[in-house]
C-alpha cells in the first residue's frame, strides 16, 4: 500500500516549491468556468504548498484546501496564506465537513487505484452543494511518462517506491463521472519549471461536472 503521506512530505520538505510558482493553465480554465456559474467558495483538495489555489484567493475566491504533507501546508501559509488549509488525508479523514459551491483538483485522483479514485469523488460530491460544479485534472495516458514501473491495474504503474500513477483515456475519465453531468472535457499540455528536472511538459485531461 503506497504511504502518501510519507512520500509527499519527502519530496516538500526537500524540494520546496517543486513544481515552481506558475499556475497550472487548467487552474485559469477553471478559474473562467467557475466565474460563469456564479462560484465563489471552493475546495481544493491535494492544494499542495498553493501553487493553484492561490490563483483562486487572489481572485476573491473563498479557498479551503486539504493537504496531506505537513511540510506542504507549511509553506502554504507563507505562499497562499489567504486559503485555508487543513492538513490531513481527504479519503480518510473528515476534516472538511462545510460545504462548498466547487471542487478544483488538480493531479490528485491519479495517485490511487480505481477503488480509491471512486471513493475520493464520492466523498468530494458529499461536501459538494446542490448543483454544485467539480473541475478534474488528471495525467493522460498520451503522457511520455505512461507505462513505466510495473503495471497493477490496468493504465495503472508504480512508478516508485509508494507512488503510482493511474494515466486517464477520454473514456476512462468519463466513466468516473458517468453519474455527474458532464460539461466540458479536453486535454491540454501543462508546463512547469521542475525543480529537479526544469522545464518539464505533462499531458493531462480534464473534465467539468455538475452534480
Amino acid at each position: 500500500m503506497t504511504n502518501h503521506k510519507s512520500y509527499w512530505d519527502t519530496q516538500f520538505s526537500k524540494h520546496s516549491h517543486i513544481w515552481g510558482e506558475t499556475h497550472s493553465k487548467s487552474a485559469e480554465l477553471a478559474l473562467s468556468l467557475f466565474r460563469q456559474h456564479k462560484i465563489s467558495k471552493i475546495l481544493v483538495p491535494g492544494s499542495g504548498y498553493g501553487r493553484n489555489s492561490k490563483l483562486f484567493s487572489t481572485a476573491g475566491f473563498d479557498v479551503t484546501g486539504i493537504e496531506i504533507s505537513g511540510s506542504a501546508c507549511a509553506l502554504a501559509q507563507e505562499y497562499d496564506p489567504a486559503t485555508k488549509v487543513y492538513n490531513g488525508s481527504f479519503l480518510d479523514d473528515n476534516l472538511v465537513r462545510d460545504q462548498y459551491e466547487g471542487i478544483y483538483c488538480f493531479n490528485v485522483l491519479q495517485l490511487f487505484l480505481k477503488a480509491d479514485r471512486l471513493r475520493f469523488i464520492n466523498k468530494c460530491t458529499r461536501v459538494l452543494t446542490r448543483n454544485g460544479f467539480m473541475f478534474f485534472t488528471a495525467i493522460s495516458e498520451q503522457d511520455e511518462y505512461y507505462g513505466q514501473g510495473k503495471e497493477i491495474e490496468e493504465n495503472t504503474f508504480a512508478v516508485k517506491p509508494d507512488k503510482i500513477l493511474h494515466f486517464f483515456t477520454a473514456d476512462d475519465l468519463r466513466e468516473h463521472f458517468a453519474e455527474y453531468s458532464i460539461l466540458k472535457v479536453g486535454d491540454l499540455k501543462d508546463q512547469v519549471i521542475h525543480n529537479l528536472y526544469g522545464l518539464k511538459t505533462y499531458q493531462i485531461r480534464y473534465i467539468f461536472v455538475c452534480n
